[in-house]
């Protein structure tokens, strides 16, 4: 926007590296937060429930930050502070939904959470675009950024009527409050169930001691690797190079600084109905086969983009027809990826790392391939701009082979769809064992 040149930057042109730098920072806040020692720490200090209080707490106190920033250095504070609450809370919101949804319903719920960050960039860009050219009494950018501490202290006072989560409190030596909690969240047949299933988990896992160096060792540190190599992946996928550049892209297309703002919108309409279907799909058709689907889809658009702009945008004397059909092309192909993006691995990545850890390791193992996302958004964030600056639209035939490497990763991945149904053959099991201990018991008494 004018108005952010204007009231930051004091009439000076944004340059590339500072709009690098402005991105990037956030991602460097978030990583911090979900580095695994630290997220450990404030989960045990707070618990799921309380660390995700503190987040919204946390964003509020960045937001006004941003949008009072006068210089700016006040402006990347209050983007690191931004970013470390968003760290903590994206450690945390896959995790908890994991923990006191049914497990039938897991997956669509988790998805749910990636659903809603779409909904959250629609609204974002939506507001943008209306204040785009607000400049009195202060610019349009200071309001869309001062608007975030609305959803911010929703998820505070929210967060204080939500649920703890049950398997964390069993974690923590309170097996009443686990059991009142689900009282709320399920049917009594379902309750002593799940219960039952949960006590068993806690005392099999508590019979070894949980330490950093049992969690980085064994079949631990395999599943460490896959959760890591996902989460990277679904950053340097290419999708946030849109989220981030998507104005700079449609205005190299279209040659208007409007039409690439307009194209936000577009965009984030797109994401929002694409990541409906993968509600309805992940525990019919598994997580694995969405991903292998979404990663050649976003491969195709990929090049079809790197081939359009270097063919039709860097020839000289291209014909009018020929630039119109490499702009509506361009715009399909963008569209396309988005779509592809969204019903797998722009959920699937969070659905699948948020419940691949055994409980004793999930905040452990959770942090650690949420840092490696914020690691992959930061790489994301800072080298894109640069990126196009330099080579256009040959930057795709990168994001064509991240997307090669998204394919392999997710034919090697085993598929955890099965999960929920192994999970209720032993709680049958589990139930017959109680039936039978039970009638021992008074047998004997």
């Amino acid at each position: 926007m004018d108005s952010f040149a204007e009231g930051l930057l004091h009439e000076d042109k944004l340059k590339d590296t500072q709009d690098s730098l402005i991105t990037m920072i956030f991602g460097v806040g978030a990583a911090v937060a979900a580095f695994p020692p630290v997220m450990d720490l404030c989960v045990s200090f707070l618990g799921r429930k309380g660390a995700v209080i503190a987040g919204g707490a946390i964003f509020c106190l960045g937001s006004g930050l941003q949008a009072l920033a006068c210089n700016m250095t006040m402006m990347l504070m209050g983007r690191v502070i931004a970013g470390f609450s968003v760290g903590l809370l994206s450690g945390n919101a896959p995790v908890y939904t994991s923990e006191i949804a049914p497990p039938k319903l897991r997956g669509a719920l988790v998805t749910g959470f990636q659903f809603a960050i779409t909904v959250g960039i629609m609204l974002a860009f939506l507001l943008a675009l209306v204040l785009e050219d607000v400049e009195k009494p202060y610019g349009g950018w200071r309001w869309v950024i001062a608007a975030q501490i609305v959803p911010g202290l929703l998820l505070v006072f929210g967060g204080m009527v939500m649920p703890g989560s049950p398997r964390y409190l069993v974690a923590q030596g309170k097996p009443n409050e686990a059991l009142k909690m689900l009282l709320k969240l399920r049917t009594l047949k379902d309750v002593r169930v799940e219960l039952a299933q949960i006590l068993q988990e806690h005392e099999a896992e508590s019979a070894t001691h949980t330490s950093w160096g049992e969690f980085l060792s064994g079949d631990n540190l395999k599943l460490l690797g896959i959760g890591v190599s996902i989460q990277l992946l679904q950053q340097l996928c290419g999708m946030n190079a849109f989220m981030y550049d998507g104005p700079l892209i449609f205005n190299k297309l279209f040659g208007s600084e409007h039409a690439g703002r307009l194209f936000t919108l577009v965009s984030g309409v797109v994401n929002i109905f694409a990541t409906i279907p993968g509600l309805f799909l992940v525990d019919r058709y598994g997580r694995t086969l969405l991903m292998k689907w979404s990663a050649i889809g976003m491969m195709i658009c990929s090049a079809v983009l790197a081939s359009v702009g270097d063919v039709c945008f860097q020839e000289m004397g291209a014909s009018k027809e020929t630039l119109l059909l490499a702009e509506g092309t361009a715009t399909v192909a963008i569209c396309g990826f988005i779509l592809n993006f969204a019903y797998g691995w722009g959920g699937m990545a969070w659905v699948y790392c948020a419940e691949m850890f055994p409980q004793k390791h999930r905040t452990k193992g959770v942090a650690a391939t949420t840092d490696a996302n914020w690691v992959g958004n930061i790489l994301i964030a800072f080298l894109p701009p640069i990126m196009f600056a330099n080579w256009g639209f040959n930057t795709f035939w990168l994001f064509v082979g991240t997307n090669c490497l998204c394919f392999f990763c997710a034919v090697s991945l085993p598929e955890t769809k099965e999960g929920t149904k192994a999970l209720r053959r032993s709680l049958r099991c589990l139930m017959i064992g109680c039936i039978q201990l039970k009638w021992m018991t008074n047998l004997r008494s």
